[in-house]
């Protein structure tokens, strides 16, 4: 992936940046805590690869909570987050294409 600016920016950097222009942060920080600050937000936004993406999808659909699977829908909103965070990286020039976006419309047949 080529770096357009903004230097190594981690993918939690980007959300912390993102999330300042949001006036309801509550719901969207709650899942970004929770399922993807641990998992990607120390990588740098540029240097995360399709193959990322899988598997935090994968790790996703794998993940319970009171023994039960999380929701198509659920997994959808926690990947709806990433691909927006992408979208402000873009915005910004930190990276120049959303993985997340190539991979949600090859989800889209569930």
């Amino acid at each position: 992936m080529i770096v357009l600016g903004g230097g190594n920016k981690t993918l939690d950097k980007v959300y912390q940046e993102m999330i300042g222009t949001y006036k309801n942060k509550d719901f969207y920080s709650s899942l970004y805590n929770k399922f993807i600050k641990d998992i990607l937000g120390n990588k740098n936004i540029q240097d995360l690869t399709s193959n990322d993406i899988d598997y935090f999808y994968i790790y996703l659909t794998n993940k319970t909570h009171g023994g039960h699977f999380y929701s198509k829908n659920y997994i959808k909103k926690i990947m709806n987050l990433l691909k927006k965070i992408f979208e402000y990286g873009i915005e910004k020039k930190y990276v120049d294409t959303n993985l997340v976006e190539i991979k949600l419309y090859f989800l889209k047949s569930d």
